[in-house]
């Protein structure tokens, strides 16, 4: 059963992690995509552990995770059919700010990976 209760909403670094991560790899195999959930999960992870300085719940944006914030974000896209989920207003935001700008995005996401050590 998953510990609901000690996740916190999703922040902006994490969200544009997400962003920049689904439409960099959004046309790769399955199984590339997959890795990359993997790579997310651990430098979400580690970034969590770095801010508040304690360990993570083994549940704390896990793989499972970011797969589905990431097919929040798919539903998003509009070069998709999908529309299964709803994204959250952060999401809507960063990805009208991605559509808008996505070197600026980019920057922001390789700014971010850089600060929490990639």
């Amino acid at each position: 059963m998953k510990d609901t209760h000690n996740q916190r909403k999703w922040d902006r670094e994490e969200v544009v992690i997400l962003v920049v991560e689904y439409y960099r790899t959004k046309k790769l195999p399955k199984d590339d995509i997959i890795l990359n959930h993997i790579k997310i999960s651990n430098f979400l992870r580690k970034r969590e552990e770095i801010i508040t300085g304690k360990a993570v719940s083994n549940t704390f944006r896990d793989y499972a995770g970011i797969h589905m914030q990431s097919m929040r974000i798919q539903c998003l896209d509009p070069d998709t059919k999908y529309s299964g989920m709803q994204g959250t207003k952060l999401q809507k935001k960063i990805v009208q700010e991605y559509l808008l700008n996505p070197k600026k995005l980019e920057e922001e996401a390789d700014s971010i990976y850089s600060k929490y050590g990639k």
